[in-house]
């Protein structure tokens, strides 16, 4: 596939009756590079985000493109499980970047520094558990050479991807590094140890996740990138990462990237997903353990943060006495099955 099998980002918009319409500056841009815009067509209102390989840095660092990786699963990708939904109208090319054309969802997408309740919690992993229980046979196959790779996507903000020469250095090490400092100042010396080595050689971890059993997965899947419509359906933006994976990698991702928003601790949130996963025959037996590696990899560097700021996390429960927990389940899952 080339560039060529995207229309005009004109013609998407024409389709749209946005032809013409100017675009206005939006609240947020992505954190990646992506630009955002607003548009208005009476009273619906549209948000037009602009990415390119240039500008995005996660978008080189997990080796996507030429073809942008969410360009892609936005336009040709498979068809989600009722009831979670993507937001593209359409996508289209201008000049060499990609442009995404999705609904406005302000409201509906949930406040990134406010805690879900318990029910909308449920509610977002029910629809998760359903992507992850689909029987998407052989339409994962379709794009398999477009999947956020595992390695790159587990390494992405440790210690040496930000340390060394490369996209996320330039991006984001100067926000992270004090971070991962507070981590090895406070976390137990064996956690340290484990983390530092597997940021060093994801392999060991890397082999364990093979073992299981992979499916369609978000990949970034940050509570504000989620919120339940008027319909009852899922709304979930922001498919940059998008994997095909064991579903560890996403619940490891979702227990550290939402700390300021989940209403209960790690260990009720997986709790709750195998609730919500039920009868679907997903194997589970080893996903605890493999998510809290695949967590603590991804985003010590905020355990240690919040831990040095002396917060309380929206589950109520205190950011040093969450980051030893995280420290000795680590250790404990390392040492049955790595």
């Amino acid at each position: 596939m080339s560039a060529a099998a995207f229309p005009p980002l004109a013609e998407v918009l024409g389709r749209n009756g946005l032809a013409g319409v100017p675009e206005q500056p939006f609240p947020n841009d992505g954190w990646s590079g992506a630009s955002m815009t607003t548009l208005r067509r009476g009273r619906d209102r549209f948000v037009l985000k602009r990415d390119s390989l240039a500008r995005d840095w996660i978008a080189r660092a997990t080796l996507d493109g030429p073809i942008l990786r969410e360009a892609w699963f936005a336009a040709h990708g498979p068809t989600l499980p009722a009831p979670i939904r993507t937001p593209y109208l359409g996508v289209g090319m201008d000049g060499d970047e990609f442009g995404l054309l999705m609904p406005d969802l302000t409201g509906v997408l949930f406040d990134w520094n406010a805690a879900v309740t318990p029910l909308q919690l449920d509610r977002v992993l029910e629809a998760l558990a359903t992507v992850h229980a689909h029987p998407w046979g052989r339409a994962l196959e379709d794009g398999a050479d477009r999947w956020t790779p595992w390695r790159e996507r587990l390494t992405l903000i440790c210690r040496p991807s930000l340390e060394r020469a490369g996209p996320a250095h330039d991006a984001v090490a100067d926000r992270l590094l004090p971070g991962w400092d507070a981590w090895d100042r406070l976390a137990t010396p064996a956690a340290r140890a484990l983390v530092d080595r597997l940021a060093t050689d994801p392999q060991p971890l890397l082999d364990s996740l093979a073992d299981e059993p992979a499916t369609l997965l978000h990949g970034d899947l940050k509570l504000a990138n989620a919120g339940i419509a008027a319909d009852g359906a899922v709304d979930v933006v922001d498919w940059q990462m998008v994997m095909v994976a064991p579903i560890a990698v996403d619940l490891g991702w979702f227990l550290v990237a939402n700390v300021n928003a989940l209403p209960l601790p790690p260990d009720a949130v997986l709790d709750r997903y195998r609730a919500a996963v039920g009868a679907a025959g997903i194997r589970t037996d080893r996903t605890d353990d493999l998510a809290i590696l695949v967590g603590l990899l991804l985003r010590g560097w905020r355990k240690g943060a919040d831990a040095a700021a002396g917060l309380t996390l929206a589950s109520g429960v205190g950011a040093a006495e969450d980051l030893a927990w995280w420290c000795d389940r680590a250790v404990e899952a390392a040492a049955r099955i790595l």
